[in-house]
């Protein structure tokens, strides 16, 4: 006889895809950190970025999917807050910013682009971008994303896992969803373009 069906509306399923989340974000950090000190092999450094963003952008929409089995299972809880504030953004921005602006210069890279707002529409002109701007936002986003975080990986307060999942890391970086398809298509296109330098 077959013991119970798990239940995949578990609160267990959707921390561990805040912590796989957590765990990409700092991977992804700390490497993008390393190269901003000066490591000239560039186009290894976009290969494995494009790799942990995309894996990333995945546990993104399965904790998306957690989430929305847990809140079909659970009563609604009381609001709770954490960190990440304006101030840290705007900290977190200033430090990337002057991560990879020099980082950039040194490459001698063209970081303009065209972006296109839908694929879709086939009227609509392309702007043009900037890829340090966009990985400057990403950069922010998983920072600040890491510091709610901090809380699941102390074991944070289980009652507040809703607000937790779904405003302090769900919903930057569904504001982010653009520049991150942005960053994942010039990485692809930069590495095709000087894979063989």
């Amino acid at each position: 006889m077959a013991g119970p069906e798990p239940d995949e509306r578990d609160p267990a399923d959707l921390v561990q895809a805040l912590g796989a989340i957590a765990r990409l974000q700092s991977l992804w950090l700390a490497d993008l950190d390393q190269v901003c000190r000066g490591d000239p092999a560039f186009v290894a450094a976009f290969r494995r970025w494009e790799e942990q963003l995309t894996a990333l952008k995945l546990y993104i929409h399965r904790a998306e999917a957690r989430l929305l089995h847990y809140l079909l299972a659970a009563p609604t809880k009381p609001w709770r807050e954490y960190g990440g504030t304006g101030a840290d953004r705007d900290a977190a921005t200033e430090r990337w910013t002057a991560r990879l602006l020099p980082y950039f210069a040194t490459l001698r890279l063209e970081t303009t682009y065209r972006r296109i707002g839908s694929v879709l529409e086939l009227d609509e002109d392309p702007s043009t971008a900037d890829i340090i701007t966009d990985l400057i936002a990403l950069a922010e986003v998983a920072e600040t994303t890491q510091i709610a975080l901090a809380g699941l990986e102390r074991g944070g307060d289980p009652a507040a896992l809703q607000d937790l999942a779904f405003y302090h890391v769900i919903a930057p970086w569904r504001r982010a969803q653009a520049p991150l398809l942005d960053v994942l298509r010039w990485l692809a296109e930069a590495v095709r373009e000087h894979a063989d330098l």
